[in-house]
Parts: structure tokens; C-alpha cells; sequence
């Protein structure tokens, strides 16, 4: 999970980068200008932004959230600001951020509300589907966001190799890493795009896209060096969707 900051006070920018770093995100900037705040914004895409009010450059905080708030990459904000009168509060609530925090603020009450804030985030793709409860494995956006521990790990839709069952289990596999997830593959099944993953086994999903060899005889196929069976019956739906010649 990436989180992107702007904070012009440099006592306050080391102890939010301690705590970023103490939850284990990834700080993907801490700037002190309006203007750096969205170039950075706009080439990470951050999951969160922690945005101090009174800063340098053309804009206050409040404005370059009102930026981000109308861009089609629009994520959770917190304000973290010294002004706590009631005029700067009313403007900073109309673009509906997550949090609104006064220093000197407490260590772990922004800690706490980064953490609930990125679950809430997480979750947020699924208000369309009531069935599907965040808090418990998996929300897909164009990504899956996979709950480790107390943390949310982002994996990439387009980067799954294969999706593989084990009874209650299943585990997404990706060049670099392995992720297991209590869910029935069933269930995830419904949430890959149709286009680009096929079943090709009872226990197996694949994204065609990866597959690069297919042995007809041993009903194996290859993804980036993984060896995944093909079961008969998923057999020719498969190669009905290749382009075969």
C-alpha cells in the first residue's frame, strides 16, 4: 500500500515517515509544496494521502485535495493541520476527507487512522456486492488487496499468474510471491475478469495472457516457468479460446 504526504514542517514530516515506516506502507514521497504534491500523486497513485493545510505553492492543502478528490485516481485523505478554526474546518469538509487531525496530533491515533482509513479503502469496491465483507480476505479494484497479518497487501490483477484451490484455500501466484487467502476459488473466480483468466482445472485458474506452452499430451501447461495441469473437460473450452493455427 502506497501513501503519498505533504508536510512543510520537517518535526512533523520525520514522525509521519517513522510511522508509515513502523506499519510497514510504502512512503512514496513527503513533500512541502502543493504543486510537488500532485506531480508525485499523479506518477505513483498513491492508496492514501495525508495532506497538511498550510503549505507551500500556489494552492493550500485544502485545494490540492479538492485536486485529487476530482481526479478519476481519487483516494482517502487525511488533513493534518495546525489551523483548527471552525472557517477551515468547514472548507476542508467539503471535499469529504477521511480524517481531520489538529496538531500537535497523537502518534497512534494517526496510526490508527491511516490503518482505518486504507482498510476502509480496501473495502470500498465492494459496496455494489453486500455478499462480499472486506475485512475477512479480498477486495478487488483493479487490484486485490490481500490481508496479511494486520496489514492489506496490493496485488495487481494483471500480474496473477495462476490461481490455485485447496479445499477452503487458494492461493494467488504472481512472479515474485505467493498468496493465501481463505476463500473458495469459486467465489474469487467471480471476481477476475472473464476476458483475460480461463479455468483449466477443477483447481486451477490461469491468465491467458501467460501461458506459454501448452503440452497436449502431458495436459500441462506453462505460466513464467509453473508447470499447471489441464483437466479433460476444461480441455477444449481452452483451446477454443486460443488463438490456435
Amino acid at each position: 500500500m502506497k501513501i503519498l504526504a505533504v508536510e512543510d514542517e520537517k518535526l512533523f514530516a520525520f514522525t509521519i515517515e517513522q510511522i508509515i515506516d513502523e506499519l510497514g506502507y510504502q512512503l512514496v514521497g513527503i513533500v512541502d509544496n502543493a504543486e510537488e504534491m500532485l506531480r508525485l500523486f499523479a506518477a505513483n497513485k498513491p492508496d492514501l494521502a495525508l495532506i497538511d493545510i498550510n503549505i507551500k505553492g500556489s494552492m493550500d492543502g485544502i485545494e490540492v485535495a479538492r485536486r485529487i478528490s476530482q481526479s478519476q485516481f481519487a483516494v482517502p485523505i487525511i488533513f493534518i493541520t495546525s489551523f483548527s478554526d471552525q472557517k477551515t474546518f468547514e472548507r476542508a469538509r467539503e471535499v469529504r476527507p477521511f480524517a481531520y487531525i489538529v496538531k500537535p496530533f497523537d502518534e497512534k491515533m494517526l496510526q490508527r487512522t491511516i490503518e482505518i482509513a486504507l482498510y476502509r479503502y480496501a473495502g470500498k469496491a465492494s459496496m455494489q456486492d453486500e455478499k462480499v465483507n472486506w475485512q475477512q480476505d479480498v477486495m478487488v479494484r483493479d487490484s486485490f488487496f490481500v490481508k496479511t497479518g494486520s496489514r492489506l497487501e496490493k496485488v495487481k490483477i494483471s500480474e496473477i499468474l495462476y490461481v490455485e484451490s485447496n479445499d477452503k484455500y487458494i492461493k494467488l501466484y504472481t512472479e515474485k510471491d505467493v498468496f493465501s487467502i481463505r476463500m473458495p476459488l469459486k467465489e474469487l473466480s467471480e471476481k477476475l475478469p472473464l476476458t483475460e483468466f480461463v479455468q483449466v482445472h477443477r483447481s486451477y485458474i490461469v491468465q491467458a495472457a501467460y501461458i506459454e506452452d501448452i503440452d497436449l499430451k502431458e495436459q500441462m501447461l506453462t505460466l513464467k516457468k509453473h508447470k499447471v495441469p489441464i483437466s479433460k473437460n476444461f480441455l477444449e473450452p481452452l483451446l477454443k479460446r486460443l488463438n490456435t493455427i
